[in-house]
């Protein structure tokens, strides 16, 4: 290109921090409205569902659910005297919420800016911080250490870009199908859709929780809802939501993300267990690519350990553009090359 690479990065980050400033300006207002919205209507829900539960369900004319003889009354009662003096809490204390959230902001925002600060010249300079690292191993272990450490910027880059690009596709797509089905809330919806993409196996289930509460008790609010019943509403919200996370399961995750962390759902899952106890909410985000770059190091130890090629496709595959460099081996010239360039030089001196 014609810029230079300091530049190009330079000009990546402008479009970046613009791009963080302009979002969240363009979006916050119908957000924390469509959020404030639903939380003064939080008593009214569980208001709602507590009537749900006043009726038994009846499926096909023929199947009959006897939940109107649970004793849920009281708890529902309970539940919502709670929720109401929470709201009005919160309500008086507007102040001091949004003295919180400024606070909170800056916050946030000088450690945005430092982590920008500090990628910048990461990226700026990562080439001559690992060669430099490099060279404090034997020099016969360099060239897999460079080969390595292309394997792990795979697998970070894959899940990294194949996060973000599953967080928008999947917040896209439920916004369209809520407001098609006439689904209330539907950006809040899409939000917590997207967020919830960065939890590995549980966040999919989280998200569906609120819709099909919403669904539940919010029927006459849809057009669709008006033509059924809730519980029927809910029941299809609910195999909506389980519909779009197998359509992300089976094509989106294998086509953006690919095969690069070869992890079973099992090792996800205790991943995440163990990174939320380790960490918080940055082990449960970062558990998969971890797991899937201690593999790629285990598989080059045990490699080495057991003799074996750890850089084969059996063990450790990557894009053919990155083959691992051979090291050229220079031949040594032939007795008869070197009888013919002496044969030369001897006639050159004699003319």
């Amino acid at each position: 290109t014609p810029l230079t690479r300091n530049l190009s990065i330079a000009v990546i980050y402008l479009i970046l921090i613009a791009g963080l400033v302009s979002i969240p300006v363009s979006t916050i207002n119908p957000i924390v409205t469509q959020v404030m919205n639903f939380i003064h209507r939080t008593p009214q829900y569980i208001s709602d569902i507590g009537e749900f539960f006043r009726d038994p369900i009846v499926i096909a004319n023929e199947f009959v659910i006897p939940v109107d003889q649970l004793s849920l009354d009281q708890l529902f009662a309970s539940l919502s005297t709670n929720v109401f003096q929470l709201v009005q809490t919160l309500g008086s204390q507007t102040l001091t919420i949004f003295g919180s959230l400024a606070s909170a902001t800056i916050s946030t925002v000088g450690w945005t800016i430092m982590v920008l600060f500090l990628s910048f010249y990461l990226v700026k300079d990562h080439e001559t911080l690992f060669h430099s690292l490099v060279k404090m191993a034997p020099d016969s272990y360099h060239e897999d250490l460079i080969y390595l450490s292309e394997g792990i910027s795979v697998t970070w880059n894959a899940f990294l870009r194949g996060q973000l690009v599953l967080c928008l596709a999947v917040g896209s797509i439920i916004f369209v199908i809520a407001l098609i089905i006439g689904l209330p809330n539907a950006i809040t919806l899409a939000v917590i859709a997207g967020l919830m993409e960065l939890i590995p196996t549980f966040g999919p289930v989280l998200a569906a929780i609120p819709a099909v509460l919403i669904a539940a008790i919010q029927t006459d609010a849809s057009w669709l809802g008006n033509l059924m019943s809730p519980f029927w509403f809910a029941l299809l919200v609910l195999g909506i939501y389980g519909f779009v996370y197998q359509f992300e399961n089976y094509f989106l995750v294998p086509r953006i993300i690919g095969h690069h962390l070869k992890l079973h759902p099992l090792v996800v899952v205790l991943g995440v267990l163990g990174g939320a106890s380790v960490a918080g909410v940055l082990g449960i985000l970062l558990a998969a690519p971890m797991l899937a770059s201690a593999r790629l190091i285990w598989m080059y130890i045990y490699c080495k350990l057991t003799d074996q090629d750890p850089f084969s496709d059996e063990f450790m595959s990557l894009p053919r553009s990155k083959e691992k460099p051979k090291t050229a081996v220079s031949t040594p010239p032939s007795t008869t090359q070197t009888n013919n360039q002496d044969s030369q030089d001897t006639t050159a001196t004699a003319s």
